[in-house]
Parts: C-alpha cells; structure tokens; sequence
C-alpha cells in the first residue's frame, strides 16, 4: 500500500485533569508552562491528580501522531512509527492509533519500560 503520510514520533498518551488553582499553589507547579519531569515525579503527580480530581479525558498524542490521526481522519493513507512499551498506555495508544485509520509498526514486541504520558491540567 503507498500512503500519503509517513509519520515518525514519539508516543504519548495524553491525560486531561481539570484542577483548580489550588493544585498549582500545593504542587509548585507554574499555570501555562511545560515542564519535563522523570518517572518519580510522573507516579507521585498521578496519584495526586487521580486521587484529587479524577481522569477527565485520555488521547493518543504527539505531535507527529496528532498530524498523521487528523489526516487520516480527512481521508489520507497514514502510517505512523513509533515506539510504546509493553504497558497499558502502550495497549490504549495502539488501539486509540488503529481506531484513528492510522496504519502502524505497532504488531510486534513492545519495548520495555513505560510509555510516554502527558499530563494536561487544565
């Protein structure tokens, strides 16, 4: 099959929590900016915003998968390569990727270690 787009990037789930100020103000956390923090800091601010506020919302994301899930959506053939690990978030962003229209790399062994979150507060 020839496709349209060829898309190589990262894999991150993305997960929505809608907080209020207060998360900010305990958590050290500046409103409007990104931060990069290590699988540590990722568990102990998961716990905080499951336990506090609840999961609102998961997507397959990334930028390149962004791109290559929103052509497919306008009709392109799309394939996209990347890596996820042998968790759940890699099992929801193979599944939400295929359920997209997006072709990928994605049939055989998953990498160790964890798939990529994103944490999007809101």
């Amino acid at each position: 099959m020839s496709y349209h787009i060829y898309g190589i990037g990262n894999a991150l789930v993305d997960k929505e929590f809608e907080v209020d100020d207060a998360f900010f103000a305990d958590t050290g956390i500046e409103k409007g900016m990104m931060t990069l923090i290590d699988s540590d800091q990722l568990a102990s601010r998961l716990e905080v915003l499951q336990s506090r506020y609840g999961l609102k919302k998961r997507a397959c994301g990334g930028s390149a998968a962004n791109s290559v899930i929103a052509a497919s959506y306008f009709g392109a053939n799309v394939f996209y390569t990347c890596n996820v690990a042998d968790d759940e978030a890699g099992d929801f962003y193979v599944a939400h990727i295929r359920a997209a229209g997006v072709d990928t790399n994605m049939d055989g062994e998953r990498d160790f270690g964890i798939t990529g979150k994103c944490l999007v507060m809101g």
